[in-house]
């Protein structure tokens, strides 16, 4: 089995007297997709905002390639390749699409966020630009505005950016949400490819089960802020415990 990518140990955080995520130990692996689930307030997105850094953990460690990053900010955080796809949204809501992937590509190259620069360079970086235009298939809105894109292409948009920033650990908090049954199968097939570089990590927040099943290769199960299972998918969503929590059953013995 490969060495883990990402690592949490004991990961918590309290919000006064409020535990949100309590002590979840995981490890993620390369050429895996974990999808976490659980009910509305399990924690599943506080435990993501403590993995990428916009929340700071009251105890416990997040650990990637065997550094402890727990006190990172979030921009650290993606310098040592952990990539969340909000992160990246509409950087420069008024520049087109091509323009916005090809910052990002830009950033990613260590040039910075600068709007001159050399004719070359720039014609490289276009070009780079252009082979994650292709792959997520927005060239037709190439030269809107990313403010101006229908929801659909907007997340389109996330995962190419995301993409052109080459993270190692990938991460998705319901990318699906809010989409068309006509955009849904890019996103996934998106997602798809990368679950198949087995250099690449992918955590995915999700709560359609016909996702979970088409993409996870393991579920992990959050319920108010604790690890209730962890494992492959059929194992997982045939626990009579998980069941019991998305039914609204009490996990409390009797």
């Amino acid at each position: 089995m490969s060495q883990p990518s990402l690592s949490t140990r004991d990961l918590t955080i309290r919000f006064g007297g409020h535990v949100a995520v309590n002590a979840v130990s995981c490890d993620f692996r390369p050429g895996e997709l974990t999808v976490i689930v659980g009910p509305n307030g399990a924690g599943k997105t506080t435990y993501f905002n403590l993995i990428s850094g916009q929340l700071a953990a009251s105890t416990g460690t997040v650990i990637k390639d065997g550094v402890d990053i727990t006190k990172m900010a979030p921009s650290a955080r993606a310098h040592h390749g952990i990539g969340r796809a909000f992160q990246l949204t509409n950087l420069f809501p008024q520049l087109s699409v091509l323009e916005n992937i090809r910052l990002a590509v830009q950033a990613r190259s260590g040039e910075g966020w600068r709007f001159l620069t050399r004719v070359e360079s720039l014609t490289e970086l276009t070009a780079r630009a252009e082979r994650y235009l292709e792959a997520t298939k927005l060239e037709r809105v190439a030269y809107l505005p990313a403010a101006a894109l229908p929801h659909g292409d907007q997340r389109k948009l996330e995962v190419a950016l995301l993409m052109a920033m080459e993270p190692d650990i990938y991460m998705f908090d319901e990318p699906t949400a809010g989409m068309s049954l006509d955009h849904t199968p890019d996103v996934l097939d998106l997602i798809g490819e990368i679950k198949h570089d087995h250099t690449k990590t992918v955590l995915l927040v999700e709560h359609k089960m016909d996702v979970v099943r088409a993409l996870a290769d393991r579920i992990i199960v959050l319920h108010n802020g604790e690890l209730l299972a962890d494992g492959p998918p059929e194992e997982v969503m045939s626990s009579q415990i998980v069941r019991d929590v998305y039914l609204g059953k009490s996990t409390e013995p009797a």
